[in-house]
């Protein structure tokens, strides 16, 4: 995908770090990267909603949905976005149950004026994402050469929740954006709890700061067992919490 396509995305309503890559800023100097520690707090079903806001206005861009499915030794992590004149950025990852690591991914942005889509897989052994571009009966490969400890981009907001909470804990990893073909490092940080207020209700949080490619980005975790995503800042918009059945 060019770097048009990651404009279009940051502009709508993408929770992804995309801003800085669009334009191929990489970090002056990039941290060791390592595969994250995880421990799965959801349960093998569950579902979240959320607003989507304008970061300075609070205007109301859209809503979301986010949502997993365990099938056998894997989870299906689903993300649902619509924003206005009909738009939507719907992605489905398949990821080990284990390691969240991804083995599988679909992709479709829909656009006033355009539709664009990617699907494919992640070769571990060969260390190599299969992205295919799907353009009509002109479907293009475009393959891409992983780095060690990578992740999909498009689970970030479930792999969060993943993580050892305790203030003071930073981690890095590539992230991998197959809509456009790239990818990048990602430092994670916590630092501290803060009380935090959504439609959903009032919640004791832990922060987390999020950096990668010159962008920081800012979000907060329940400090309960399943750690739900209470309120995420990507830097253009404001997520919030509405209801998790």
């Amino acid at each position: 995908m060019t770097a048009v396509r990651s404009a279009l995305l940051a502009a709508l309503l993408l929770p992804a770090l995309l801003a800085g890559l669009a334009c191929g800023l990489q970090p002056k100097k990039a941290p060791p990267t390592a595969d994250l520690a995880i421990t799965i707090p959801w349960p093998d079903r569950e579902q979240a909603h959320y607003q989507l806001l304008d970061r300075k206005s609070k205007k109301e861009m859209g809503v979301g949905t986010l949502s997993v499915t365990k099938q056998g030794d894997q989870y299906e992590l689903t993300q649902k976005f619509e924003g206005e004149e009909g738009s939507r950025d719907e992605s489905t990852v398949t990821v080990d149950a284990q390691t969240l690591k991804p083995l599988t991914f679909h992709r479709k942005l829909v656009l006033p004026n355009q539709t664009e889509e990617v699907k494919g897989d992640y070769d571990a052994v060969q260390g190599v994402a299969n992205i295919t571009e799907v353009k009509g009966g002109d479907d293009r490969p475009v393959p891409l050469r992983l780095g060690k400890n990578y992740y999909d981009n498009d689970t970030s907001l479930f792999l969060w929740r993943a993580i050892p909470f305790a203030e003071g804990y930073t981690a890095a990893y590539f992230t991998v954006l197959t809509g456009s073909g790239t990818q990048a490092i990602v430092e994670i940080e916590i630092t501290g709890k803060e009380e935090v207020t959504v439609p959903a209700g009032t919640f004791q949080a832990w922060k987390m700061e999020v950096r990668s490619s010159g962008v920081k980005q800012f979000a907060w975790f329940a400090d309960t067992p399943q750690h739900p995503l209470v309120q995420y800042n990507n830097s253009i918009q404001l997520f919030q919490l509405t209801a998790l059945p």
